[in-house]
């Protein structure tokens, strides 16, 4: 029982890692380049999508691994 509560409990803070360092990653390039081209929000957006597509794609993984 104590063993399951623990597993559960590094899967979400696995869960919530994996999901909040790839848009903060994306957001920090984003700005990177919209600084470096001039152009305001068109990377930075370009950027969160990405970044949140790979939080997505990531927690798919990490639940897949994990019911099996």
């Amino acid at each position: 029982m104590r063993k399951e509560i623990l597993k559960a409990l590094g899967l979400l803070t696995q869960i919530g890692i994996s999901m909040l360092v790839p848009i903060l990653i994306s957001v920090f390039i984003g700005s990177l380049i919209d600084k470096f081209f001039g152009c305001s929000p068109v990377f930075l957006i370009i950027f969160i999508i990405m970044g949140v597509i790979a939080s997505f794609r990531t927690l798919y993984m990490i639940t897949k691994d994990y019911c099996k």
